[in-house]
């Protein structure tokens, strides 16, 4: 992932900062200062789980293109693990795998019962059709049906998908278990309260919070 800055100079730079070895800079720190066991920091450098799929998607010209697409669940020491699932041409592993672990540490620190997850296609949706992308968008929840749950992995939307996706990843899971109430994955208002908390509120602020009532 490439980040645009300006230096003072107001020329143009580049910052090609990996995401993950990012995360890992900062989990290193926290590690230190809070004195994390040693066999509790190792696992939380690597995510549980990495799945990537290939999928080829019948496009409106009649062609095939094949996608990429990424599930990655970090954790799910304290509950089934969640995250959103993002479509653009900057989804990569290293990017996915630094949000899952964010996920995992946002959740711990505002003290919700689940882990942390983040999936996502490399795909430029400005680009596609509505049609395409429920293609892609239920080739993609097929690739995933063992992976998703309720129980399990709870997807959520993201950058550039919204409520369109995810009633599309809705139907074609129930599709595949044959269980209406087994797709239903993102109707649990319990749950859509924990992604109101976990993405809306600045994670500084959490941290502040728990830290304030920690040293009382």
């Amino acid at each position: 992932m490439s980040v645009i800055k300006i230096t003072k100079k107001g020329n143009v730079a580049t910052d090609s900062t990996n995401p993950f070895e990012a995360m890992i800079e900062r989990l290193n720190e926290a590690a230190k200062i809070i004195k994390l066991d040693e066999d509790v920091y190792q696992i939380m450098k690597i995510p549980a789980k990495q799945i990537l799929v290939s999928l080829p998607i019948r496009m409106d010209n009649g062609s095939t293109q094949v996608f990429e697409g990424y599930r990655i669940i970090h954790s799910t020491a304290l509950g089934p693990s969640k995250g959103g699932i993002r479509y653009s041409m900057d989804v990569n592993p290293e990017e996915i795998k630094a949000l899952a672990a964010w996920m995992t540490f946002k959740c711990a620190v505002a003290g919700i019962p689940y882990g942390g997850a983040k999936g996502g296609i490399t795909c430029d949706p400005r680009k596609m059709s509505k049609g395409e992308l429920e293609r892609l968008t239920r080739a993609y929840t097929s690739a995933m049906a063992d992976i998703f749950g309720v129980d399990k992995d709870i997807p959520a939307p993201d950058m550039n998908t919204g409520p369109q996706e995810m009633a599309w990843i809705v139907d074609e899971f129930s599709k595949i278990s044959g269980d209406l109430h087994q797709g239903s994955l993102l109707e649990n208002p319990y749950i859509s309260v924990v992604h109101w908390v976990v993405l809306k509120q600045p994670v500084a602020v959490l941290l502040f919070q728990h830290l304030k009532q920690w040293k009382n």
